[in-house]
């Protein structure tokens, strides 16, 4: 469904050049859930961010069911880390939901119905009439991921979407994950830096390596489905899937992944 082929990119020319990503190459099939890891500063988010068309590559192309991907394709929805400035403050939920679906031909009604149908299915049904800031920081991101599903996406890119939230409200957004996965038969591409979440979560795991950024390698994660927060996390599978991970990304991190870190951060925000 979704192919990657020899992505780089590099911000700046010349001695300041930085180069965020060398060559990655995957591929995602349709009604997959796959995770992205890598060490700290790989690139992750710029990988995510060329993929969706925000971001022109240096090199490489990034196909969407055999179309080019050069901007963010009407089928695509994506939900980022910082919920916060994703949503917007001056806005109820539900119109903050609604903001997407004005692109699309639809009536008030449908969109209307599509509103509440997404809010029902991510538990904020009662919800619609408050203001982003007066939700907690899962509910807010509850709200970002409701907008996308109202979107009716085929594809829904998540750019560490529960790194700043609690580890218990993690765990139920993990779970609501999966459950909307199935529920909207959406394919998810999911970058994570938690090594636990993504065996979790994944059908598939990419690991990506340090600097100079390829794919070290897509591991298949056959644990049993339903995945359940004690149980799935008991299995010696799953620990053994985990260790092989945890192994891999600290095998491959740079000395000063943390400078690289901040330099990608620098290179996005600047």
């Amino acid at each position: 469904m979704l192919d990657v082929c020899g992505l780089a990119k590099t911000y700046g020319t010349g001695a300041e050049a930085t180069q965020a990503i060398a060559d990655i190459s995957f591929g995602v099939r349709e009604g997959e859930l796959v995770c992205i890891v890598g060490p700290s500063g790989c690139g992750k988010t710029t990988l995510l961010r060329s993929m969706s068309g925000l971001l022109t590559p240096t090199s490489g192309t990034v196909s969407l069911l055999g179309d080019p991907v050069t901007a963010p394709p009407a089928t695509m929805a994506l939900v980022f880390q910082d919920y916060s400035r994703s949503l917007y403050p001056w806005m109820k939920v539900a119109k903050n939901v609604e903001f997407p679906l004005r692109r699309m031909r639809l009536g008030s009604q449908e969109r209307r119905e599509r509103v509440i149908g997404a809010l029902e299915s991510v538990g904020l049904a009662g919800f619609a009439d408050k203001y982003p800031w007066q939700l907690s920081g899962g509910m807010q991101q509850r709200v970002a991921i409701a907008r996308a599903l109202a979107y009716r996406p085929e594809i829904l890119l998540m750019d560490e979407p529960f790194a700043s939230v609690d580890a218990q409200t993690r765990a139920e957004l993990e779970d609501l994950v999966l459950d909307l996965r199935h529920q909207y038969g959406v394919t998810v591409v999911f970058v994570t830096h938690d090594i636990d979440e993504s065996v979790y979560l994944a059908d598939r795991v990419v690991i990506l390596s340090s600097r100079p950024t390829v794919v070290k390698e897509v591991l298949d994660i056959d644990l049993p489905r339903p995945r359940h927060q004690v149980h799935t996390k008991e299995l010696p599978e799953f620990a053994r899937l985990r260790s092989y991970v945890f192994e891999e990304i600290m095998n491959s991190k740079a000395p000063d992944a943390d400078n690289a870190a901040a330099g990608e951060a620098e290179a996005e925000h600047g």
